[in-house]
């Protein structure tokens, strides 16, 4: 039985997220039918973490298990000949047993693109988000120092049913806020993330950039604990899984 990890590079467009669904097309349902089809067996694909319905990745992360004398070149060629032009398979490693692409991360980082002009770059329309409005980067970058370090996140998660009672601790190694012209990349790092939390943030600091809302309000909304209490989620077509750290 061989440990095969694969860095997987996607297109969330056409998506329903990562999680396999019934009925649904999603990046893990339609490798998994990829690898079925491969070995003849039934294969159980893990990922680092799910991406919600039309996020991106550069560098998503999973691993299967299968009996096969197949060539590490031969699993990654023969999955991308058996998947949509939106999926690309970059590297397939064989890993030891107990590697883990979700419980064996030590870190994960999320980019945010934003494109802060009136016109949209018809090339990037469905990776960044187009906004028109002037924003004060430098009060953006002041107001993330609170989020640094080990806090409850509750404010930045998700309103969903299923992950209400979930421990909503953790830790954020580092945010960076680049501008490049008209583009903006916001890039999170941390050790684990909360159901849209990266959205949250970044919906909360376009909020203050604009001045929507006054300088602390970073810290107010992460004291809250209540979602009710951040700004709305910036879109989901923004956001990409940039690289996870073992």
């Amino acid at each position: 039985m061989r440990n095969i990890k694969l860095t997987i590079q996607y297109d969330g467009t056409d998506f329903k997220g990562w999680q396999i669904q019934p009925k649904k097309r999603t990046v893990q349902g339609e490798i998994e039918q990829a690898l079925h089809k491969i070995f003849n067996q039934k294969i159980r694909l893990i990922g680092s973490g799910r991406t919600d319905t039309g996020v991106h990745a550069a560098g998503q992360v999973a691993n299967f298990k299968a009996v096969t004398q197949l060539t590490l070149a031969k699993i990654k060629s023969a999955i991308n000949n058996n998947t949509g032009e939106d999926i690309a398979v970059v590297t397939a490693e064989e890993v030891n047993e107990s590697f883990h692409s979700q419980y064996s991360a030590k870190t994960k980082t999320y980019r945010y693109w934003i494109l802060n002009d009136e016109v949209m770059n018809p090339f990037h329309r469905q990776f960044c988000l187009k906004f028109p409005y002037p924003l004060n980067i430098a009060k953006m970058k002041r107001e993330t120092r609170v989020l640094i370090g080990k806090h409850n996140f509750k404010s930045f998660q998700g309103n969903n049913r299923v992950n209400q009672n979930q421990d909503t601790v953790r830790t954020i190694k580092k945010i960076t806020i680049k501008k490049d012209g008209s583009y903006i990349q916001i890039d999170i790092t941390s050790t684990g993330f909360l159901y849209k939390m990266v959205r949250n943030i970044v919906g909360t600091l376009l909020s203050i950039g604009t001045g929507q809302i006054g300088e602390g309000s970073m810290k107010k909304v992460l004291n809250a604990k209540s979602r009710g209490k951040a700004p709305k989620t910036a879109p989901a077509h923004g956001l990409t899984l940039l690289k996870l750290a073992y």
